[in-house]
């Protein structure tokens, strides 16, 4: 069992660098155009979300074992991220890792709270966007950024079907799911820029 304070004590967290990198989302077109692509698709989503939900109801879209994997790795995937950096450029890795991680914490949950979205088992008004997606896709888009596609791209295949085991389990919409996706792909990028910028200097 990771230790997850020791593991969250370790890294350095920093108000400069989280504004700075929320600021990225606006000075960087690339990170700008995934999260308004996401709202579009996400509201496209949206007509969709309770016809989805009706036949998921009727016939689980996925087996219960793979969304249950879904769901576990919606909620630790940033601890195996964070214990496994190590090399030349693990500080500023950790660095980028953990703020990126903290901001996606506070916006999505700050989304929560001022949409007040009735979840679809109806067991609180915190549905969107869904935190384990954009824990997950925030996951991969790091880990893609510091490790490269051969990694990366299983980590987004993880990080989908953690999103699809949300609309499986009941605990969210498709349109949750698609905008919880796009924001943190968005924050992940946005982020990166901090990060080359970091490991250049070196």
């Amino acid at each position: 069992m990771l230790n997850n304070y020791n593991i969250i004590n370790s890294q350095s967290v920093s108000s400069e660098y989280m504004i700075e990198g929320f600021e990225n989302i606006i000075n960087y077109k690339d990170s700008r155009n995934i999260i308004v692509a996401g709202l579009i698709i996400s509201g496209l989503g949206y007509n969709y979300d309770y016809y989805l939900q009706n036949k998921n109801e009727s016939k689980r879209i996925m087996p219960t074992k793979l969304a249950k994997l879904g769901d576990y790795w919606g909620l630790t995937n940033q601890f195996i991220l964070w214990s496994s950096i190590s090399g030349l450029y693990s500080a500023e890795q950790k660095r980028y890792a953990m703020n990126a991680f903290l901001v996606n914490g506070i916006v999505t949950y700050s989304i929560k709270f001022a949409t007040m979205r009735s979840r679809p088992d109806g067991s609180n008004k915190r549905s969107y966007p869904s935190g384990h997606t954009s824990n997950s896709f925030l996951g991969a888009t790091v880990i893609q950024n510091i490790y490269g596609a051969d990694i990366g791209i299983p980590a987004y295949l993880l990080a989908s079907i953690t999103g699809l085991s949300r609309i499986n389990d009941n605990k969210h919409y498709l349109s949750d799911v698609i905008f919880g996706a796009a924001l943190v792909i968005g924050f992940g990028t946005a982020f990166n820029h901090l990060y080359e910028k970091e490991i250049i200097k070196i």
